[in-house]
Parts: C-alpha cells; structure tokens; sequence
C-alpha cells in the first residue's frame, strides 16, 4: 500500500476531500438581512480551491477573509459561510 500524502487517520483533512466540500458548499441566499457579498464568497471559494490544488496552506486565505455586506440585495448566509470557512479551517489545521 502507498502513502499518497493524504493522513490516512484523518481523511477528511486530504486536500482534495476538503476541496470537494468546499466546491459542493452551498449557501442560503438571505435578503433583508445581513449577508455576505455572493461574488466575494464565492471569489474566496476559489481561490482556496486553487491553493489546496497547489499544495499551498489555506488557513491564512480563510484568517484573512473578509466580506462586503449586502441588506436590499441578494447575499449568502452569513453563519452559512462562517461555518464553512471555520470547518476548512479546523480541517486544514493537520
């Protein structure tokens, strides 16, 4: 058997599982709330994407994210998006 990298206790922290969360994630769209700037989000989404493809440490992406904040128009669920990017965070943590 080969070790392809991944920690094979903790597959969910394998990058490309962790990927695929992030790329399946769906969010509520909120409006008259509260919510975060879709295109930000989804900005973001990518671009930690492309870092767990690179090898590259997505905790610094998701400590350093912020977003614009919509009320009248469409945005996504704020507790939505934090949960993700608090779940990508505690995976990437190994």
């Amino acid at each position: 058997m080969t070790d392809d990298g991944a920690n094979r206790y903790f597959p969910e922290r394998h990058p490309h599982v962790l990927a695929t969360l992030i790329r399946e994630s769906r969010f509520r769209p909120v409006r008259f709330v509260t919510g975060y700037d879709m295109r930000e989000v989804d900005d973001l989404l990518d671009r930690l994407v492309d870092a767990l493809s690179a090898g590259r440490p997505v905790r610094p992406l998701v400590a350093s994210a912020t977003f614009a904040t919509t009320r009248l128009r469409e945005g996504y669920s704020q507790v939505d998006v934090d949960t993700l990017l608090a779940e990508v965070a505690r995976r990437a943590e190994a």
